[in-house]
């Protein structure tokens, strides 16, 4: 069952300061709930690079990578649609989030653009996807879902802002993606 907008910022509260101050703060109590809670999902990440072997094999042609970063709130899977060593320059990727905050997951797509090989920009998108996207998107939603139990937190509810900082992010900017994923979500490797 999805949790309720209310209990979603109040898991949002108890993991994030509600200013940057308090954020500066050495050893904040968020903090150090959000670094106990890490621990836990870190003995997880055996289950996590499962998902990631299966999802390799569920999408050929693909290049899968772990683009988690313990600084924010999700383990990240990250789906490059091409091969190769070096990684040719693609398009765009699929980016799948489950929270370790709340059992909920999100599932986005990032487009570039090239200056040359190098990029030079990055641009997100939620639901609706772009039919390119569309389909690996779905089949990572679904695979999230069974795997882990969690469930797809609607777009709607992702942007309602959340009274906290995360990062470099402060109220009013936050939202509860923000907190519950990933404040900066098309920064990828």
């Amino acid at each position: 069952m999805l949790p309720s907008t209310e209990q979603l910022l109040a898991i949002a509260r108890h993991y994030w300061p509600a200013s940057m101050s308090a954020a500066l703060e050495e050893a904040n109590p968020e903090f150090v709930r959000r670094s106990s809670r890490w621990r836990e999902a870190l003995q997880f990440i055996p289950q996590w690079h499962g998902f990631l072997a299966d999802l390799d094999t569920l999408l050929p042609g693909f290049t899968l990578g772990d683009g988690t970063v313990p600084s924010q709130s999700a383990l990240r899977c990250i789906a490059y649609p091409a091969k190769g060593i070096p990684l040719p320059p693609v398009p765009w990727v699929v980016v799948g989030c489950m929270s370790i905050l709340a059992p909920v997951f999100t599932v986005y797509g990032i487009s570039f653009e090239y200056e040359g090989r190098k990029r030079s920009e990055a641009r997100m998108h939620l639901s609706p996807l772009p039919d390119a996207m569309s389909g690996t998107a779905r089949l990572i939603a679904r695979e999230l879902e069974a795997r882990f139990g969690v469930q797809e937190l609607p777009r709607e509810v992702a942007a309602l802002p959340a009274p906290v900082t995360v990062q470099w992010t402060e109220p009013p900017q936050t939202t509860l993606f923000d907190a519950l994923f990933d404040s900066e979500p098309t920064n990828i490797p």
